[in-house]
C-alpha cells in the first residue's frame, strides 16, 4: 500500500483511482501516466503510440476542465480584435454572428469536443467583440476636437493635490468667449498655486486652455485618447490664474442620475477628508506615498520618488491593485476570524470562516470606494470578491477556475481593459503564481518530508515563499512591461525582496488599523508607523535604483506580445506535458527584438504638433529642438532606447533674417528672395553635416539624411518650417516639408511631401523609414502605361510619381505626367502675388506640351479632381532636353532608381469613436472625410540645381 501511494504521488493516478504501476524506468516514465486509459482501443504498434499519447494528454486536460480556462482568453481576444479594427464593425451584423455562434454552441454542447470546443471559443470571441461595442456605445464620451482657450464654468466632481497646486475633475456646464458648440462633458484642469482649493460639489469658473487628450507618441505606444475616452474625460488642460467660485443652475437630470452624482460626490468628499487627515500627520513624501496606497491620490509624489520606485521594480506598490486589495482584505479576514475564535461558544455557534469572508468583501468594497474607483482597484475587487465567495461556498478560494471567472466578470463590465497593461500584468502574475505554487507543492509532496519542523521550518518557508513570489511575479510581467513601457527593472527582484516584507508586515497592517481608528481620531500613531515603513521603502528604492535602475529595451516588434501571451497561457493553464508547447512561441517572441533591429535603418519622426522632428539612426538621434517637449521626447527616448542625443546646430550665416517680421505676416518680394537664398544656404550646409539639423531661429530647421545600409537608398532632405510664408520655397528645395502652422495649401506641386497640421491632426505622430528601392524601369513602365498623358517636351519637364491619390483616376503606384506652372507660392496666401518672380525654383515656368484638363496654377488634376491632398503628387522626376511624343522618353533607361520611404501613422483608426473628434470641423459643425495617407513615398535619385531629387540628364 505504501509503494502504491508513493507511485501515485509521484506519477499520478488513473481515472478510477488505482495507482499506476511501472514496468521499468527510462522511456516508460513518459508513457506511465497514460497507460490503461485507452485499453478499449486495443494494442497499438510503435508508429501509433505518439498519437495516443497526444490524445491522452488532451483527454486529461478536458477531464480536469482546463478548456473552461480559455473562455476569458477567447473573450479578451474578441475585445482586442474589435478595438484594433481601423473601422468599427457594424453592430447589428456583429450581433447576428454572435447569435449564430451562441446557437451553434448550444446545439453542440453535448457533441464531441472536436465540434463543441471550436463553437464555444467562437461564441466567446464574438461575445468579447459585442461587449466591447456595447461599452463604447454606453460611454459615448464627447471628445474636444481641437485646442481652445475659453472661459469654463462647471462643477467639481473630484480634486487631488499635485506638487504645484490642485487637479480638478470638472463637469462642464458652460463655455464662453468662445462658446464651444460641442463641449466635452467632463474635463481635468490643473490650477497652479497654493490658494485654497474649491470644494467638491462646488461650482468653479475661470479662463482655461483646453486640449484633446494626446494620441500615441509613436505607433504602437500608449494612446492617451483611448484611455481618456473610457475614463469619461473629454479634454485636459489648465487654468490661467486661480479659478473662482461660481453659481450654476441645478442640473435637470433624472432622479437616478442625480442620485448617482450625489452619492459619487459624497464618496469623493469622504476620500478627500481621509487624504487631508493623512497629510496632516504625514507631511512630505511619506504622506503622499501613504495617500497613494490608501486613497489612490499619487500626483503629489515627486518625480524623483516615482522614478526610483519604477526603476526598482516597485511601481506596483503605488497603484492600488490586487496586492493592496488582497493584503487589506486578508488582514481584515484573518484578524476577524482570530477574534471570533477567541470565544469557543461563538466559534461553535457560527461559521467563523464564512462570516469573516463575507465581512472581508464589505471591507474590500469600502477600500474600493475610498481609493477612487480606479480601474486597477475595480479589477482587483472583482477578483477578490469571487475568491472570497468561493470560500463562503466551501470551494477552493485560490484556483485557476476562480481566476477565469474573475476574468469573465471584468471583461463583461469593462472589456477595454483587455488591451491595457494593467489587466494583462495582473492576471499574468496571478496565473503564474497559482501554477508555480501548484508545481512546487507537487514536487514537495514527491520529495517527502525533508523540511525541518518548528521555527526553522516557518522561517524557511517564509523566505522561500517571498523569493519565489518575487521571482515568478517579475518573470511573468517583464515581457508585458517591455511591450507597453519599453523598460524592465534590472534589479526588481532585489527591490521586491527588500521592500515587500516591509509593505506586507508593517505598512499595510498599520494603514488598516489607522483607517479603523480614524473615526475615533486615534489614527495618528498608526500613520506614523506606516510613514516609518514607507520611508524605508523609498530608501530601498533609491538604493536599488543606484545599482543600475531600469533597462530601456526599446519598442517591441509587432507580434511580440501576442506570441508571448499565447505561449504563456499554454504554459500556465495546461497541466500535462502539452504545456511545454508554450515554450516555443515564448522563445520566438523573445528572439524577435534582436532579429528586427538588425535590419532597421534610419527613421524620421514628426510629432503630432509638428514642434519636434528627429532623425534616428540606431540608438542615436538628432533633434530639431535643443529643449524638446518632455512629454513627447521621454516616450521617444524610452521606445527607441536612445543613448546619444545631438541638438541642432545654428546656421553659419551672420546676418539677421526676418528679424522684425511677424510670424504670420505676408512677405514681400525682397524678403522672400532673401529667405529663399538663406534656406538654400542652410540646406547646402546640412549636406556637409548629414544627420544633423541646421536651424535658423523662428524660421526653419533643415537636415539631410540617407538610408545607410538599406539597399539602393539615396539622400533626402527635410525642412521644418515655422513661418507659413516660407512653406512654398521649402517645397521646392526639400523632399519632405513639415509645416508647423497652416500653410494655406495641402500639397506641394513641386512633388515634395508636405506634412500639414490638418494631416497630423488625423494621423498623429508620423514615422518615415527607408525601404529597399525598386529599379527605375518600374518607374518608367508606370509612366508609359498611364493613359491620358499628353506630350512632354522642352527643358525641365516634370513627371510626378503618385502613391495613393484621392482622385478616381489615380490608381495605386501609377505615374502621372504633369506640367507644373506657378507652383505653391502662387497659391500661398502669405505671399504677395503681385511680386511673383521667376527667381524662385517652384515659380519657374516649365516648358511642356499641352494635355487635356491642364491649368497653369490650378489645384485640379488632369481629370478635374482636386489634387491638393496628401498623397497626390508625392514625387517628381525632372528630365531635361527630352523629345516630344512618348512619355516614357522622359526617363532614361536604367538611370532612375527610386528611394523609398514607408509612412506609419500613430493613429490608423481615425473613424473610431475615441478618434473621430479629429475629423470634426467646428466651423461647419460637421465631420470631414479622412485624408488619404500613402503607404510609401518614392523619390528619384540624383539632384538638379534646386537641390531636390531628380533623374540625371541622359
Amino acid at each position: 500500500m505504501g509503494e502504491d501511494q508513493t507511485q501515485s504521488a509521484r506519477f499520478g493516478e488513473r481515472a478510477d483511482g488505482r495507482a499506476i504501476r511501472r514496468k521499468a524506468p527510462g522511456l516508460r516514465r513518459f508513457e506511465a501516466p497514460f497507460r490503461g486509459r485507452f485499453s478499449s482501443f486495443g494494442e497499438t504498434d510503435a508508429r501509433s503510440r505518439p498519437r495516443w499519447r497526444l490524445a491522452a494528454c488532451i483527454s486529461d486536460e478536458l477531464a480536469f476542465g482546463r478548456a473552461f480556462l480559455f473562455a476569458p482568453l477567447a473573450m479578451a481576444s474578441g475585445a482586442a480584435w474589435w478595438f484594433s479594427r481601423p473601422v468599427s464593425p457594424p453592430f447589428w451584423g456583429l450581433l447576428l454572428y454572435w447569435a449564430i455562434a451562441i446557437s451553434a454552441w448550444l446545439s453542440q454542447r453535448h457533441a464531441r469536443p472536436a465540434t463543441r470546443l471550436p463553437a464555444a471559443l467562437a461564441a466567446m470571441f464574438l461575445s468579447g467583440a459585442v461587449v466591447a461595442s456595447l461599452e463604447t456605445l454606453r460611454l459615448s464620451t464627447v471628445m474636444l476636437d481641437s485646442p481652445v482657450t475659453t472661459h469654463v464654468t462647471g462643477v467639481v466632481d473630484a480634486r487631488e493635490p499635485t506638487d504645484t497646486g490642485w487637479r480638478y475633475v470638472v463637469r462642464v456646464t458652460a463655455t464662453e468667449e468662445p462658446v464651444i458648440h460641442r463641449p466635452p462633458e467632463r474635463v481635468t484642469l490643473v490650477a497652479r498655486g497654493k490658494l485654497p482649493p474649491v470644494e467638491i460639489g462646488g461650482a468653479v469658473s475661470g479662463l482655461a486652455r483646453l486640449s484633446p487628450p494626446s494620441g500615441p507618441a509613436l505607433p504602437g505606444l500608449v494612446d492617451f485618447g483611448f484611455l481618456s475616452y473610457f475614463d469619461g474625460i473629454g479634454a485636459v488642460g489648465f487654468f490661467y490664474g486661480a479659478p473662482e467660485a461660481a453659481v450654476v443652475p441645478p442640473p435637470r437630470d433624472g432622479f437616478a442620475q442625480t442620485a448617482g452624482l450625489a452619492a459619487s460626490r459624497w464618496v469623493e468628499r469622504l476620500r478627500d477628508s481621509i487624504a487631508g487627515r493623512i497629510r496632516a500627520v504625514l507631511p512630505g513624501e511619506s504622506g503622499a506615498f501613504a495617500n497613494a496606497i490608501i486613497t489612490g491620490q499619487r500626483r503629489a509624489m515627486s518625480d524623483a520618488t516615482l522614478d526610483a520606485l519604477r526603476n526598482a521594480g516597485l511601481a506596483h506598490v503605488i497603484a492600488i491593485s490586487g496586492l493592496h486589495m488582497a493584503l487589506a482584505a486578508g488582514i481584515f479576514y484573518s484578524a476577524l476570524r482570530l477574534l471570533l475564535t477567541l470565544s469557543p461558544k461563538t466559534a461553535e455557534a457560527i461559521a467563523t470562516k464564512k462570516l469573516a469572508a463575507l465581512t472581508a468583501i464589505g471591507a474590500a468594497g469600502f477600500y474600493l470606494a475610498i481609493s477612487g474607483m480606479q480601474v486597477s482597484a475595480r479589477r482587483a475587487f472583482i477578483m477578490l470578491a469571487i475568491m472570497l465567495a468561493a470560500a463562503i461556498a466551501d470551494r477552493p478560494a485560490i484556483s485557476l477556475r476562480n481566476v477565469a471567472l474573475a476574468g469573465l466578470a471584468i471583461l463583461a463590465v469593462s472589456p477595454s481593459e483587455a488591451v491595457g497593461p494593467g489587466m494583462q500584468m495582473s492576471f499574468a502574475t496571478t496565473l503564474a503564481l497559482i501554477a508555480g505554487y501548484s508545481l512546487w507543492q507537487k514536487r514537495s509532496a514527491g520529495a517527502g518530508p525533508s523540511v525541518p519542523h518548528g521555527l526553522l521550518r516557518i522561517i524557511m518557508l517564509g523566505v522561500s515563499g517571498i523569493i519565489l513570489t518575487a521571482l515568478i511575479g517579475g518573470l511573468s510581467t517583464a515581457p508585458i512591461a517591455m511591450a507597453h513601457f519599453q523598460r524592465v527593472a534590472g534589479f526588481g527582484l532585489v527591490g521586491n525582496l527588500l521592500a515587500m516584507p516591509i509593505v506586507t508586515f508593517l505598512v499595510m497592517p498599520a494603514g488598516l488599523v489607522a483607517m479603523l481608528a480614524m473615526p475615533l481620531n486615534l489614527h495618528a500613531p498608526f500613520l506614523l508607523v506606516m510613514g516609518f515603513g514607507l520611508d524605508r521603502v523609498i530608501a530601498i528604492a533609491k538604493w536599488v535604483d543606484g545599482l543600475g535602475g531600469a533597462f530601456e529595451t526599446g519598442a517591441m516588434p509587432r507580434g511580440f506580445l501576442l506570441l508571448f501571451m499565447a505561449g504563456f497561457m499554454l504554459l500556465v493553464l495546461l497541466r500535462t506535458r502539452l504545456r511545454l508547447i508554450g515554450l516555443l512561441p515564448m522563445a520566438i517572441a523573445l528572439a524577435l527584438p534582436a532579429l528586427s533591429r538588425s535590419t532597421e535603418g534610419p527613421i524620421l519622426l514628426v510629432s503630432e504638433d509638428g514642434a519636434l522632428v528627429a532623425l534616428v539612426s540606431g540608438q542615436s538621434a538628432a533633434l530639431s529642438k535643443s529643449r524638446p517637449p518632455a512629454f513627447t521626447f521621454d516616450q521617444w527616448h524610452s521606445a527607441l532606447a536612445l543613448k546619444a542625443i545631438a541638438p541642432p546646430l545654428g546656421s553659419t550665416r551672420t546676418t539677421a533674417l526676418l528679424e522684425r517680421a511677424d510670424r504670420f505676416e505676408r512677405l514681400d518680394h525682397a524678403r522672400i528672395v532673401t529667405a529663399t537664398d538663406a534656406l538654400a544656404a542652410d540646406l547646402a550646409q546640412s549636406r556637409s553635416r548629414p544627420g544633423q539639423f541646421i536651424c535658423t531661429k523662428d524660421e526653419w530647421c533643415v537636415a539631410t539624411f540617407s538610408g545607410g545600409a538599406i539597399a539602393g537608398s539615396g539622400t533626402l532632405s527635410v525642412a521644418q518650417i515655422f513661418r507659413p510664408a516660407l512653406d512654398g520655397p521649402a517645397c521646392d528645395h526639400a523632399n519632405i516639408v513639415i509645416s508647423v502652422y497652416r500653410p494655406g495649401f495641402e500639397a506641394c506641386r513641386s512633388g515634395s511631401f508636405l506634412v500639414t497640421p490638418a494631416l497630423r491632426r488625423q494621423t498623429g505622430t508620423l514615422r518615415f523609414a527607408f525601404l529597399p528601392s525598386r529599379d527605375g524601369d518600374r518607374v518608367r513602365a508606370l509612366v508609359s502605361q498611364q493613359p491620358g498623358v499628353g506630350e512632354i517636351g522642352g527643358e525641365d519637364a516634370q513627371v510626378d510619381v503618385v502613391g495613393h491619390g484621392n482622385a478616381e483616376s489615380l490608381k495605386e503606384g501609377v505615374a502621372v505626367a504633369r506640367a507644373g506652372e506657378g507652383g505653391l507660392v502662387a497659391e500661398n496666401p502669405f505671399y504677395d502675388r503681385g511680386e511673383y518672380d521667376s527667381h524662385f525654383m517652384m515659380a519657374r515656368r516649365s516648358a511642356v506640351g499641352p494635355y487635356e484638363g491642364r491649368k497653369s496654377i490650378s489645384p485640379e488634376g488632369s481629370d478635374g479632381v482636386p489634387s491638393s491632398m496628401p498623397g497626390d503628387g508625392l514625387q517628381r522626376a525632372a528630365a531635361k532636353k527630352t523629345t516630344k511624343g512618348d512619355s516614357s522618353s522622359a526617363l532614361p533607361d536604367g538611370a532612375c532608381r527610386t528611394t523609398l520611404l514607408s509612412i506609419t501613422p500613430a493613429i490608423s483608426s481615425v473613424t473610431r469613436p475615441w478618434n473621430r473628434h479629429r475629423l470634426y470641423d467646428w466651423r461647419s459643425e460637421s465631420y470631414d472625410a479622412p485624408l488619404d495617407l500613402p503607404n510609401t513615398l518614392n523619390f528619384v535619385n540624383g539632384s538638379d540645381e534646386s537641390g531636390r531629387q531628380a533623374c540625371p540628364e541622359p
